[in-house]
């Protein structure tokens, strides 16, 4: 006789961000065999040298098949940069309309600005992908801005993003059509990108590069996270908008 109480299979029993996580794994193996095909290797814990997400962009990787690694930091010291992230603060520059040739420009720009500029953030890909849909961020917007505490930076995105987030923006751009061709991996870099493209910087104050971050969320409510040596997101790190607290209970604040 057939048992009429129906009981859900194994992934339909895990907690919702353990399902994401199971899938996250997932895809995240589709976009390897991808850039694999290319001669990139992802790192593992076999191999940490000469790989994708080493911290250097060498070898066969480039700004489409690793962007985790590149293309690094192209800035002078002083300029404080941190790849993959967008700094807060009071804005001086409009970056769709105010253009620099590279990240470094870009921070001198905001060295010699009249009105204490201590704050930049360059778009330094093909595209950058926004928060936004209403404007397409290319190649040599630079903001600039003003931190009240330049030391103690604010965001709007930095390090990777989820791949929750990354799942719920895919149809952002209408010609994106699948989740296994990231960033500069699409054509035009249509598809949500596997980091944050933007690069900033506070001016005299040296970022420790060593942290790595998660941006997740949804549109006004982005939330931000340091990732642990395990890759998990450390809760208690969790910031949205630009520096508020998390509110777990609330839509997209707590994943």
């Amino acid at each position: 006789q057939l048992s009429t109480c129906w009981r859900p299979g194994p992934f339909l029993s895990m907690s919702l961000e353990s399902r994401y996580t199971r899938y996250g794994l997932v895809l995240l193996a589709t976009v390897v065999r991808a850039t694999a095909a290319r001669g990139v290797t992802p790192c593992a814990p076999g191999q940490t040298k000469r790989c994708c997400g080493d911290g250097m962009c060498n070898g066969p990787e480039d700004i489409n098949t690793c962007m985790a690694d590149c293309p690094g930091v192209t800035t002078h010291g002083s300029c404080g940069e941190e790849p993959h992230s967008d700094r807060g603060g009071k804005g001086l520059t409009f970056g769709v309309s105010h253009r620099a040739a590279s990240a470094q420009d870009c921070c001198d720009k905001c060295k010699a600005h009249h009105k204490g500029c201590n704050s930049w953030t360059f778009c330094g890909y093909p595209v950058c992908f926004g928060l936004d849909t209403g404007w397409n961020h290319t190649f040599g917007e630079c903001w600039l801005r003003v931190l009240p505490d330049p030391a103690a930076p604010v965001f709007g995105q930095r390090g990777e993003y989820s791949m929750r987030y990354r799942t719920k923006m895919l149809r952002t751009r209408k010609a994106c059509t699948s989740i296994d061709t990231p960033g500069g991996l699409s054509p035009g870099w249509v598809c949500p990108p596997t980091h944050v493209p933007w690069t900033s910087g506070s001016i005299g104050v040296q970022p420790d590069l060593s942290l790595r971050w998660q941006t997740g969320g949804g549109w006004g409510n982005m939330r931000i996270q340091q990732l642990g040596p395990d890759g998990v997101p450390i809760e208690s790190t969790c910031t949205r908008n630009n520096g508020q607290s998390c509110d777990p209970n609330k839509l997209d604040h707590g994943r």
